[in-house]
């Protein structure tokens, strides 16, 4: 067994002579080690075989075995080997003798008479050595230790990744065949609520509203506009029950369920229980944002109980429901972008005038202008309602300026000209002479003001006996007021908060509904906030007409150049007379580019499809070629893979025309080759813009390398 660092420390003593021994003993007995004696060589084996010695005191003479051969012993054991000896001679040794005393393993050596200071000196030495070597054999002993240990848990860690890996994948499996109950159950649940006449709900913890699956007031035996605007059974919950759905709520903050059981009466004195179940939902901030449950009359539970077997399918229901109607409105929203971009109602009024009058009157240049400024309008208008993702994230672009308000005011009337007189109204204004300006992006807010006038518009014209619409503007302080003035069918005043949310149409009946998809007055909304202002509706109730208010903040500072920022409309000059290939199966759209581009002084060919384009392009090497995207035999795309596989090819400007403008179809005429990707409606001049403002890059561009 081996000797721990604080055990004895050992040392053998050898002599044949017993008073040596005693001697040895009596000079080493204060050193604090423990001294073993050994008269014989055996007995020096014996003692070795058996303990662990810090050192040995050797007597060379010996009879028998002699010192210098039992230290050839003693150096030949592994366990001894490395044991410090310590030869005794009585006699002087020659040089030949000490080299041998060495060689068998001596470490020093002492001559008798001993000096004990010097024989302790030397002991208290190898007594210190073996403390040390035996401290560090300790440590190293405990190192080697935890090195297993680490292994051992390396290999612990190793086989509980193992188990996990083979976990995941017991669990990846175990939630498809979940997933798979999920649907299996969706049509059952769906079933079960019809039956059941549950009701299913989303309250929204922000704003306090609730949407629901079915109409509740009919669900729990109510009359129309008893849960108030909000749809909230809480409006109608006995007195002696009011606490208990907020009690339910503060308790749902901690556990995340929602439950609660109360009386709610009906006008007519009668009273229904109803029960609450429902699961709060968090954001990825994990904030508290909404509720989904269901509430059923308690006089049906058994049926109800059977339509809650899956409360996680029905989560998932309504989730599943609410992405697929945000995606076909998106769909919706984008078709109908596209099909919109031709019936430009003032565009139709301005050509009316253009037919009866001659061209060098002013109102022939002022329908000139409008068909220009409403054609860019509207395209812009159109391509805003192509991404309503941007729409919804109030994350439209405004290109402010400093603008007077009444010319944004005039482009709002302007645009809803034709409609006001279409319905037989007025429309009467009321702009102060000095003007007001405000930091502005003027199509967006003129935009805003359209949406007002239009709604006045739609909704005015059954009213018998009305004076038409008045728009109003004036400034109060720092801030500018707006008011659009109708006394149409009007508002319930109950459904006022609600008048600006999207796809809402509030108040009005089938009779009255006068289409569209409810989203002028949230746009308009959205776009005055967005410029730092307000917006509110008024009314008195249902025939009374609406009043809308709009507050925006008036601009401190103005520019003096902003009298001359009209856009002029007089003839443009080219910087190039350029060869222009117009490919377009509409006639009247190749004869309108036609025209107008030889007026500006461009050699023009046209095609009236891909084909012919294609042909066209390899007799005349156009600079330019402009495709629409949709024509027949080969559209627009294919035409222009296949001018860009010519050799020819490498200078000429591709421009692409189509209805169609959002990013990917951006990026798929980008890869088919085309340099410039334009949205209908387009006219030359815009083509005409895009060319000379490319003309203009490459110039700088090349005088800057002539720079250097």
């Amino acid at each position: 067994m081996k000797d721990s660092v604080n055990e004895v420390v050992r040392i053998l003593l050898v002599d044949d002579e017993p008073r040596n021994l005693d001697a040895l003993e009596s000079i080493l007995d204060s050193s604090g080690c423990t001294l073993v004696r050994a008269q014989t060589a055996d007995e020096a084996l014996f003692a070795i075989l058996h303990n662990d010695f810090a050192a040995i005191v050797l007597d060379i003479k010996m009879p028998g075995t002699d010192g210098l051969e039992l230290a050839k012993l003693i150096k030949q054991r592994k366990r001894s080997e490395h044991v410090p000896i310590l030869f005794l001679t009585a006699h002087s040794m020659d040089e030949k003798q000490v080299v041998h005393a060495y060689g068998v393993g001596g470490a020093d050596f002492l001559s008798k008479p001993i000096n004990p200071d010097v024989l302790r000196s030397k002991v208290a030495v190898f007594a210190n050595l073996f403390r040390t070597t035996r401290a560090l054999a300790s440590a190293v002993e405990a190192l080697n230790a935890e090195v297993a240990e680490r292994q051992n848990a390396q290999e612990l860690l190793r086989l509980a990744k193992e188990q996990l890996e083979t976990r995941v994948v017991e669990r990846t499996a175990e939630l498809a065949r979940a997933n798979q109950e999920v649907r299996d159950n969706e049509e059952r649940l769906r079933l079960a609520l019809a039956v059941a006449q549950v009701a299913t709900w989303e309250w929204d913890l922000t704003t306090g509203k609730m949407r629901w699956s079915a109409d509740p007031e009919v669900v729990f035996g109510f009359p129309p506009g008893a849960f108030g605007p909000d749809s909230r059974i809480s409006h109608a919950v006995h007195p002696d029950d009011i606490g208990v759905p907020e009690a339910a709520l503060q308790r749902a903050a901690s556990t995340g369920n929602f439950e609660a059981e109360y009386r709610a009466v009906r006008p007519d004195g009668s009273i229904v229980w109803i029960a609450d179940r429902g699961r709060i939902v968090h954001d990825s901030n994990s904030n508290s944002t909404r509720i989904l449950g269901v509430s059923v009359d308690l006089s049906k539970r058994k049926l109800a109980e059977r339509s809650l077997r899956s409360e996680l399918a029905e989560r998932k229901r309504l989730e599943d429901t609410l992405r697929e109607s945000d995606r076909r409105k998106d769909e919706f929203l984008a078709t109908l972008a596209h099909e919109l971009r031709n019936p430009l109602a003032p565009v139709r009024y301005s050509l009316k005038v253009l037919a009866v009058k001659d061209p060098a009157t002013m109102e022939y240049k002022r329908a000139m202008d409008i068909v220009e400024r409403q054609t860019q309008h509207m395209s812009r208008l159109i391509e805003e309602l192509i991404d309503v993702n941007r729409i919804s994230r109030n994350a439209l672009e405004l290109r402010k300026e400093p603008v007077e308000l009444a010319r944004i005011i005039a482009a709002a009337v302007e645009t809803n000209h034709a409609l006001i007189e279409q319905y037989g109204l007025e429309l009467a204004l009321a702009i102060p002479s000095e003007p007001i300006y405000l930091d502005a992006d003027p199509v967006r807010l003129a935009q805003a003001f359209s949406n007002l006038l239009n709604n006045a518009a739609k909704y005015s014209k059954r009213a018998e006996g009305t004076g038409g619409i008045s728009l109003t503007a004036k400034q109060e302080g720092s801030t500018a007021v707006i008011r659009v003035q109708d006394v149409g069918i009007g508002i319930d005043p109950a459904l006022l908060a609600g008048v600006f949310e999207m796809f809402t149409q509030v108040g009005r009946s089938i009779g009255q509904s006068e289409g569209g998809l409810g989203i002028g007055l949230s746009l308009a909304k959205r776009l005055v906030e967005m410029h730092g202002g307000t917006i509110e509706a008024l009314s008195e109730g249902i025939g009374k007409g609406s009043e809308f208010i709009v507050r925006l903040p008036v601009r401190e500072t103005v520019r003096q150049d902003l009298s001359s920022a009209a856009h002029s409309s007089g003839p443009r000059q080219p910087l190039t007379r350029r060869r222009i290939l117009i490919a377009d199966d509409n006639p009247d759209v190749v004869e309108s580019f036609e025209v107008m581009l030889r007026m500006y002084g461009h050699e023009v060919y046209t095609a009236f499809d891909g084909m012919e384009a294609l042909e066209k392009a390899e007799q005349v090497l156009p600079d330019v070629i402009v495709l629409d995207l949709g024509m027949p035999r080969l559209n627009g795309y294919e035409t222009a893979r296949r001018i860009r596989e010519r050799p020819w090819s490498r200078e000429i400007v591709l421009i692409a025309i189509t209805g169609w403008g959002n990013d990917n179809d951006k990026r798929r005429s980008s890869e088919a080759g085309f340099n410039v990707h334009l949205v209908k409606p387009v006219d030359a001049t815009r083509i005409l813009e895009c060319l000379d403002a490319r003309q203009t890059k490459s110039e700088k561009l090349h005088r800057t390398e002539q720079r250097f």
